[in-house]
Formats: structure tokens, sequence, C-alpha cells
């Protein structure tokens, strides 16, 4: 059961792989030996401001930053800009609004502690509680589950709450330990070397090198000298010895990069080196004994090209002994936010620019936004908003204009309103007509979503990445009810 303090307390958080946490009933550590990542930003969600007070002043105490709102709305705003660790909700929210607000956020954010707490605590009682919280945290990041991957929304570099990015992390974990090679498929831009890059990591050859060759970014002739090094005289210009990148990975792992695109004889001799553990210079006579974990990537169908005699047959089947294929963005849109404000810090750091939160309509149309370009592509476009953004937050005029043009051509159906073109707007005031393009926007994109998902404001919320009050308060600001516009006279 949870843990319940005698003042009505009980935390309820949530594994990243969905599973509940529960405190333990045992007398918890000290704060100095229990965490390595204390719950350091808490955010206190109440409607009486005197609680607010109560608990800001009980975990300051304690040495917590400590956040207050008063209702439920702008609370995923609060969690994003501020990365707030540990959300303590008061029951007395209407309409059942704790349980709402709690479940939302173990279904959004499972990485992140909820609790609900029905009176302020005791400083000797907050001190438990938090020391447990702490105690439950550094165990899990400590802790690995049995198919080796700690369950986190973050893993070497990537990020991820959905379950199929949980999946890839535990994959990763159990696999980067072996010494198997292994080829990493998916679109371009989803982060295939970034996936080699965290199987090195995991593997006894860490402490040795990682080297990487985009096989396509070579001519053909040029692809074997950089693979397997040449004597002196091998070719014009070939002035000196020159070892291979296999050599300079001897002993570590060697990615490489759009396999597919290698030439036969290429591929022969990579398929030799696997087997053998041997490679051979260009023009050289004597082979040398490498020890190398191949790891290889491509976006293109590799069965295909071997059923048309584009690509070696035994090769795929000595890369793919393990295959691991990586989701494009479009498939784990609830991702986007996590990615988003990982993204917002990156860049904000890069360029001294200080942190802007998205507003609900610019997160609303990049969780809408299909990403052809994946990962890759959400990178630039916050790069570029943030960069561009001369206000408090960043807002759809902030962002390309592919992104509205391409939602809307994705959204649109003889039941939604044609959306807003330059010669309807006329001679209408900026302001007035870009309101007029948020309101056709919003009703196409909306009512397209609630019809996706049968109407069911709940799982369409989660979809787009909204509150479900916040997604039923733009739904009547746009005259929207189950999916259906309100046609106006």
């Amino acid at each position: 059961m949870p843990f319940a303090s005698q003042r009505g307390a009980s935390i309820r958080p949530r594994s990243a792989s969905g599973r509940d946490r529960h405190l333990p009933m045992a007398s918890p550590p000290t704060l100095a030996t229990a965490s390595r990542r204390a719950l350091t930003r808490i955010l206190v969600v109440s409607p009486d401001v005197d609680a607010q007070h109560a608990h800001r002043e009980t975990f300051e105490r304690l040495g917590r930053e400590v956040l207050c709102a008063g209702t439920p709305f702008g609370v995923v705003d609060m969690i994003l800009r501020a990365e707030v660790d540990l959300v303590v909700i008061d029951p007395q929210l209407t309409d059942n609004g704790a349980c709402t607000l709690r479940d939302a956020l173990r279904d959004a954010y499972p990485a992140v502690m909820t609790a609900l707490l029905a009176t302020p605590l005791t400083l000797d009682e907050a001190s438990a509680f938090l020391q447990r919280a702490d105690a439950m945290v550094a165990r899990e990041h400590a802790a690995v589950d049995v198919e080796g991957a700690a369950p986190s929304s973050a893993f070497r570099g990537m990020y991820g709450n959905t379950t199929i990015m949980h999946d890839v992390f535990r994959m990763i974990s159990r696999v980067g330990r072996t010494q198997v090679t292994v080829l990493v498929t998916g679109e371009s831009g989803t982060g295939k070397e970034l996936v080699a890059r965290a199987l090195h990591d995991e593997s006894p050859r860490r402490n040795k090198p990682f080297v990487a060759l985009n096989c396509s970014a070579l001519p053909s002739e040029l692809v074997e000298s950089e693979l397997f090094g040449h004597t002196r005289g091998a070719f014009t210009g070939a002035v000196k010895d020159h070892g291979g990148l296999f050599e300079a990975a001897n002993g570590g792992t060697l990615f490489l990069d759009e396999i597919g695109d290698l030439g036969p004889l290429a591929q022969a001799k990579v398929l030799r080196a696997l087997e053998s553990g041997e490679v051979m210079r260009v023009g050289g006579t004597r082979a040398t004994r490498v020890d190398v974990r191949v790891i290889a990537a491509t976006n293109r169908p590799l069965d295909a090209m071997v059923a048309d005699g584009r690509f070696r047959e035994d090769l795929l089947y000595r890369l793919k002994v393990i295959s691991l294929a990586l989701p494009p963005l479009r498939d784990r849109p609830t991702d986007i936010p996590l990615l988003a404000s990982h993204f917002l810090r990156v860049v904000s750091a890069r360029h001294a620019l200080p942190v802007r939160a998205l507003s609900a309509e610019a997160r609303a149309l990049l969780v809408a936004y299909d990403w052809p370009g994946n990962v890759r592509e959400l990178r630039n476009v916050i790069e570029g908003a943030l960069v561009m953004c001369d206000g408090g937050e960043i807002d759809v005029c902030d962002l390309p204009a592919i992104l509205t043009h391409r939602t809307l051509s994705m959204t649109r159906s003889p039941s939604l309103l044609e959306p807003l073109t330059i010669e309807r707007v006329g001679d209408v005031p900026f302001v007035e007509a870009r309101e007029r393009a948020l309101r056709d926007f919003d009703r196409a994109f909306l009512g397209a979503a609630l019809a996706r998902h049968g109407g069911n404001i709940a799982r369409t919320a989660r979809a787009l990445g909204l509150h479900r009050q916040s997604l039923q308060k733009l739904l009547a600001r746009r005259d929207l009810r189950n999916g259906e516009i309100v046609r106006e006279i």
C-alpha cells in the first residue's frame, strides 16, 4: 500500500514503465545517505492560499524550492519550465480536479512524482515524507529492471516517456554489454548515432575509441581507403602509409552509418573483417588483426536491396545479429513536449539566451505536425524559434510557417472550415488577421484530432499534450462541441 502519514498524506508516483511506485513503510534513511538525487523542486497545487503558504514554509525550511499554483491550469507549463520533481496536490480541488490532475500527470510525466496531501504536514512529518520520497528516487535511479534498463525519461542523451522508447532504452542496456553486432534502422533524423554511442557507452569498451563513418558522405573509391587504410603508392596521392578506421577503432566500436550506400567491393571487405577479425590496407599484402565491435545503421530497406542484388545477403545476416528499430517521431507524439523542453534548455545555454516556455497553441502545433525530419528537425525548429522569439514565450508565430501549412493540409476535411488565405484577409489589421488564422487553424486541427479519437476529450488531450480542462476551454473558445463545428449563421 502507498505511504500515508497520520495527517492524510499519500504519494503515488509511477515508474517510467508505467508501474506504480510505492513508498515503503520502513523507517527511512537520513537525507545525507538516502539520495543520489533529491526532490529539489516542489510544485504545490491548492485553491487554499493559506495551505500554499504553509506548504511553502515547511518545505523551504527543509531546503527545497517551492512553487505554488491555485488551479490545475498551467501546471504542465510549470513542470516543463521549472523542471519540477514533485507535485503536491490538494484534494480540495473542485470537480474531482485533484484525481484528474494526478492521473493526467501520471500518464504524461511518469518520471514526476505526485502526492495528495489533505492538510499541511508538520515539520517532522514533512521531513519523513521527503526522506522516503528521496530514498525511492535514489533506488529507482540505481535500480535496473529485469530487462536491464533504468526506468527514466532520459537515457544516454535520448528522451522519451512512451512505451516504445522505454523498450529501446531497455534493449540498448541489455545488448550494449555484449559483443554482438547491431543493425540500427530508422528514418533519417531519428537518432541512430545516439543509439550507437549509447551501445558503446553501455559496453565494456566504453573507455576505448568510438569511431564513426557516414558511408554516404564519401565517394565509393575513397570509402575502402578510409575504412581499411592504404599503403604508400597504392594510388595517386597515397604518399605514405595510412591506417584505416578499423585500426583506429581497435579495442572499441566502429559505427558505420548509412551502410546501405557501401559499394560491392567495400561490402565484401567489411564482411571479411567481421568474420576473420582482420583487415588489409589497400595496396597491402599483409593482414592486420583488429578487435572491433561493429554497429551499423541505415534508413534504407536492406531486405529489398538484397532481393534486387544491391546488398550482400551474407553481410546483412552478419550485421543484424541484433536489429534495433527506432520509431519515427510522428509515432510518439506525447514525447514531443519532453523533447522540446530539453532542446529549449540546450539551445538557450548554447546561445546564452533566456529559457522560454512554449505557449499551449505552439505546443499543440508541434504535437500535430508529422515531422518528416524527425527529432533532428524538431531540434532545428526549436533553435530557430528560440533565437527569433521576442516575447516571454514561444508562440505559433515564432514557428516556421511550414508547420502550420503542413498540419492544416493533414487535417482538412469537407466538414471543417477552409483555412484562411491571403485573399480572404484583405486589408484588415494584422492582429485581427492573425486571430482569424489561428481560429481557423484551431477549428480544423482540433476537430480532426477529436474525430481521430472518437470525440473522447481525455484521449485527445493526452495525444495533443494538453490538459483536459485546457482543451475544453479551447474547444469552447473556438465554438467546437464533440468535434463538430457550430455553424455560424
